[in-house]
């Protein structure tokens, strides 16, 4: 699903030509969100804006809370760009598909401001430079974080700040993480999203450290760095063995190209509404942020551990095989984590009978309805609303692969879950030859589509004597046959729902009867022709013949026939010789004399 916002085309960490990208609108073609999930931004403050279209609920800043979240007013000197950043983080996730502006991630989402950085002076140091203070202190820090998930029912924490020193730890906000994580949404914990810093140590920075900045490194944090739209990791993410999940942003510094909104008008970034300079691992947080809110929506009963483990596992690889501390698990892909988070249906493998296919874990609220293909293969409902699905086969004849697929429609739209199951029994046929020669080999072969569950093979030939069967109990057997005759080659296929049968007929018939060498006693040319009645059926007339003396010695070497070949004798001296004709895997040896 491609959005039509007119800046949707600038969002290349969402999707781009070299798929260095989220996988973004490949999700939105399984669900945009079904329920509203509530997002805390925990920034410098958020507002209403005209592309997150009054989704922006009263939030909490944590010094006196004042404004409940929102920007302060009037913001620093324009040249400090640091008012705005929660704006742009919270854009990248919720900004609305209206054909206005950008698109974000999880379009469906309420945002929760938090404003950790309320309180702030400016201050110039011995050199000129003006430096902005926060006043907030580690309590401050605690109870934004503690507020979020307990009074704001916050389900995801997304957080683009940390500490800039080396070494930062303190347990009052690592107290506050594992709060959000064990006791956020009744106990299934809510999900922390932390960016993993710009401090990584490089040339250009004297103050950078190697290591991911607190409180990225807390355990569980889902933590996030930042990669260039080449897929190379930026120079200034943060990186360590606590690292999660990459995702595409921009530089730092104001030169940054991640297309977000801006706080409106001229109290941002930039003068309007959207911002196109916003970068660092700051941009890359936010989109995991609203995949895990689009996991959230369709399936509200997953874990904190179960979403974060569903991120890793789904992530696209990057760098060495397997995590490593720069890329973590790799890149973010929106599509394969949505896939993964879908509600499940508990079911049968095999459909024997009337039995029932549940939804597990439907949103509350949601509406939900059913329906099984292809219909033939059932009797009664094949629709019907509700999470639980009824279903009877046809009839014992009535086998073939089937899908139940349940609709859940919620406030923000829909999503579809699907299972695939067999039904009745296994339907097989059997491959090989209708025609054999006696005492030779042939190969048979059970066909059946790999879903059918079958478990044994049952083979058996009639009339039962003059045959030998080898293999017995597998998908394909080995046939030989002693005497001619009309023979019925018979399978019973078994799966959990019983046995089905297939048959063929098999004519074997004695080559070595129907050749004739003509003329002997013969002076210069032999005739061998074959007059096998192929009685219509695809008879193999192709033999091999050449000429012996009685001492072994070949005189005339092999060469290939079809149905008639001559062997020019006339250069042969007078006497007895043995003509070899070799049929698929028998020879057969007659004796000639040649005169003169």
């Amino acid at each position: 699903m491609v959005p039509t916002d007119p800046l949707y085309p600038d969002q290349y960490y969402l999707n781009q030509g070299n798929n260095i990208d989220i996988n973004a609108p490949q999700a939105w073609g399984i669900t945009q969100g079904v329920r509203e999930v509530r997002v805390a931004v925990i920034d410098d403050g958020v507002e209403n804006h005209e592309d997150i279209d009054g989704r922006v609920l009263p939030g909490f800043t944590p010094t006196n809370n004042t404004g409940f979240g929102a920007p302060v007013a009037p913001p620093p000197p324009a040249n400090l760009h640091i008012i705005g950043h929660g704006q742009a983080c919270a854009g990248i996730i919720s900004a609305t598909h209206n054909n206005l502006g950008i698109a974000g991630v999880a379009p469906c989402t309420q945002i929760i401001p938090v404003n950790i950085f309320n309180d702030w002076d400016i201050v110039t140091d011995p050199f000129g430079n003006q430096w902005v203070v926060f006043n907030e202190d580690i309590d401050d820090l605690a109870d934004a974080i503690d507020w979020a998930w307990d009074d704001g029912e916050a389900e995801i924490l997304s957080n683009s700040w940390g500490f800039v020193a080396q070494g930062a730890n303190f347990d009052e906000i690592t107290f506050a993480i594992n709060r959000a994580r064990t006791q956020g949404r009744g106990g299934l914990g809510s999900v922390v999203v932390f960016a993993s810093g710009n401090s990584h140590s490089r040339p250009e920075c004297n103050n950078c450290f190697n290591g991911v900045t607190f409180p990225a490194n807390v355990n569980g944090v889902i933590t996030v760095g930042a990669i260039y739209r080449n897929g190379d990791i930026w120079n200034y993410s943060s990186r360590g063995p606590q690292m999660d999940l990459v995702a595409p942003s921009g530089n730092l510094g104001g030169n940054g190209d991640v297309v977000t909104t801006d706080r409106m008008g001229n109290l941002g970034y930039d003068n309007g509404n959207y911002t196109d300079t916003f970068g660092g691992t700051s941009a890359a947080a936010p989109q995991v942020s609203g995949v895990a809110a689009l996991m959230l929506s369709v399936n509200p009963n997953l874990t904190e551990a179960q979403v974060r483990t569903i991120l890793q596992q789904t992530a696209t690889d990057m760098g060495p095989s397997g995590f490593d501390n720069t890329f973590g698990f790799g890149r973010l892909n929106a599509l394969a984590a949505v896939q993964a988070a879908l509600p499940t249906i508990s079911g049968p493998d095999y459909l024997c009978s009337t039995n029932a296919f549940t939804l597990q874990n439907a949103p509350a609220g949601s509406t939900v309805s059913w329906s099984v293909s292809p219909t033939h293969l059932f009797s009664g409902s094949t629709s019907g609303n509700g999470t639980n699905a009824s279903l009877s086969p046809a009839g014992w004849t009535s086998s073939g692969q089937a899908t139940v697929t349940f609709s859940i429609e919620g406030d923000c739209g829909t999503v579809e879950s699907s299972t695939e199951f067999w039904v009745g029994r296994a339907v097989s046929s059997i491959e090989g030859p209708y025609d054999m020669a006696v005492n030779t080999v042939e190969n048979y072969f059970a066909t059946g589509n790999p879903y059918m569950g079958i478990t044994d093979y049952q083979w058996s030939v009639f009339p039962s004597g003059y045959h030998w069967i080898g293999n017995q109990g597998t998908n394909g057997i080995t046939l030989s046959f002693s005497a001619t005759g009309l023979y019925s080659l018979e399978l019973d296929v078994v799966n959990p729902c019983g046995a089905r049968g297939s048959e063929i007929g098999i004519y074997v018939y004695n080559p070595w009867e129907h050749f004739t060498l003509y003329p002997n006693p013969t002076s210069d040319i032999l005739h061998i022709s074959m007059d096998l009645e192929t009685r219509g059926r695809d008879v193999d007339l192709d033999f091999e013949v050449s000429l012996f003396d009685g001492q072994g010695r070949e005189l005339i070497p092999a060469k290939q026939a079809h149905q008639e070949a001559s062997l020019d004798l006339s250069r042969i001296p007078k006497g007895f010789y043995y003509v070899h004709i070799r049929y698929r895997d028998a020879l057969l040896r007659r004796q000639i004399r040649v005169e003169r």
